[in-house]
């Protein structure tokens, strides 16, 4: 016998299957009562008093904690509305626990996240392989009562009277969901205090798990309603130009060019020179890091095939959805002001001067750096704002269009943006300049300045240019 199981791997697209040899009438009656109306949790945990043998019924006991453990069963507890909770499996791996015989306090993990649904309301954490459905609107306050620690008297006291008596049931199912954990003597959830203790956020230990899980759940996929199937936007996008800047033909003439000294002399630069950066360096710099070399056609033949572009620096499917704009200070044969660089015609367009948000830009630039630890290979920072802030923006809708299912796009956006530093580092250590990437910035100056909505395009990085002192 072959079960198909809802789960498949990022590396295999196909559901994962568990095969079972020399089945007995016995699994087949019990595999047919679970995919329809299902069984009592103890039917066949406790032998029945009329039963002649009772080694094939015992033998059914490791099988269900099998298909449990492979995430195939789904828990649910009743009561007078129907189904009060579910146990939904997300991918393998969830663990049994029963409820503890000593008193002990329990409360909500810190990285749960809550999300309403048709049915009620699901509770997922990234520490577990579950989703905790809560069917019953009179359990929603037992919620908010766990976010403090409670003993097992308070929960009783807060779930409906006809679910009292199976209070230690719904404490055993909460603790199974991983949603709720004991609490141990720093008055953290147990379950949480290895997360706790490395620095995990909520929203970091959610990111990192949604992007990097090993399983993916087919069946909740194919039960999502499906978007319109549209087209991949195209590479090149237009936008509001006022003027534009023609940038001199590259060189790298009199610089550093062998490909190890410049990984040997690369180094963040935070002190700039008198002097400001020429339209030439600056032309350079861009054009070795983000020119479009070439226009290609990604999956031709097939039904996603869409637009892409070769430059110089990596991105995942050739989309290369990230764009630079740039807040130019102060540049030699560049009038101040915010620009867009084509990557195509090799030109900046001007799309404002150097307005009161830019001058914001440029002065959270400074901060974000000053506050940076330094290191003997660090030039200190003496507060000055940079000649350029090179800004990356996103079209997130380009990845979308490829990932909405994988769940990777924003993931993938954020690789391009990390491989677009290192570019923008190692050229700009050939040509002479000082690079200084950062950590920080804000999207809703981005949104001020270019007057693009954020939902469209967002910026992922900032990075800033100028001559070294």
């Amino acid at each position: 016998m072959v079960v198909t199981t809802p789960y498949a791997t990022r590396a295999n697209p196909n559901r994962q299957t568990l095969r079972f040899k020399g089945v007995k009438e016995s699994l087949k009656k019990i595999l047919k009562e679970l995919s329809q109306a299902g069984i009592e949790s103890n039917q066949y945990l406790a032998i029945p008093e009329k039963i002649e043998s009772t080694a094939p019924h015992l033998a059914l006991e490791p099988q269900l904690k099998m298909l449990y453990k492979n995430g195939l069963l789904i828990h649910e507890i009743d009561g007078c509305n129907g189904i009060a909770m579910r146990l939904l499996p997300i991918h393998p791996g969830l663990d049994q626990h029963p409820y503890p015989e000593t008193e002990k306090e329990f409360k909500l993990s810190k990285f749960i996240s809550i999300q309403p649904c048709i049915e009620g309301l699901d509770i997922t954490t990234p520490l577990s392989p579950t989703t905790l459905r809560l069917q019953d609107h009179r359990l929603y306050p037992l919620i908010q009562k766990l976010v403090s620690p409670c003993t097992t008297e308070d929960i009783r006291t807060f779930l409906p009277e006809e679910l009292r008596i199976q209070h230690r049931d719904v404490i055993a199912f909460l603790l199974s969901s991983g949603v709720v954990g004991i609490c141990n003597t720093s008055n953290n959830v147990e379950i949480d205090q290895e997360a706790i203790t490395a620095g995990w956020s909520r929203q970091d230990l959610s990111f990192h798990t949604h992007t990097r899980g090993h399983f993916i759940d087919r069946c909740k996929e194919e039960l999502l309603p499906k978007t319109i199937d549209k087209k991949t936007p195209p590479a090149k996008h237009q936008r509001i130009i006022l003027s534009k800047v023609s940038l001199p033909k590259p060189s790298i003439n009199n610089q550093i060019s062998n490909f190890y000294q410049i990984i040997q002399a690369r180094q963040t630069i935070r002190a700039y020179s008198s002097m400001p950066i020429t339209a030439k360096a600056l032309g350079s710099l861009l054009w070795y890091s983000m020119h479009t070399r070439e226009e290609i056609t990604c999956d031709p033949g097939l039904p996603r095939s869409y637009e892409g572009l070769l430059r110089p620096t990596a991105s995942a499917g050739g989309l290369h959805s990230i764009e630079l704009y740039l807040c130019i200070k102060q540049c030699i044969g560049i009038s101040p002001g915010f620009y867009h660089y084509d990557s195509f015609d090799h030109t900046l367009g001007k799309m404002s001067d150097l307005n009161k948000p830019c001058q914001s830009m440029l002065e959270m630039a400074v901060n974000t750096t000053c506050r940076a630890p330094q290191a003997a290979s660090v030039s200190p920072s003496q507060g000055q704002q940079p000649d350029v802030l090179i800004v990356m923006a996103t079209r997130y809708a380009r990845n979308a269009s490829l990932h909405s299912e994988t769940g990777l796009a924003y993931a993938l956006i954020l690789k391009d943006a990390g491989s677009i530093y290192q570019q923008l580092y190692l050229v700009a250590t050939a040509l002479g300049l000082a690079p200084c990437g950062l950590s920080f910035g804000s999207s809703e100056l981005f949104e001020q300045v270019s007057g693009i909505s954020g939902k469209s395009e967002c910026s992922v990085g900032e990075f800033m240019i100028g001559n070294p002192k």
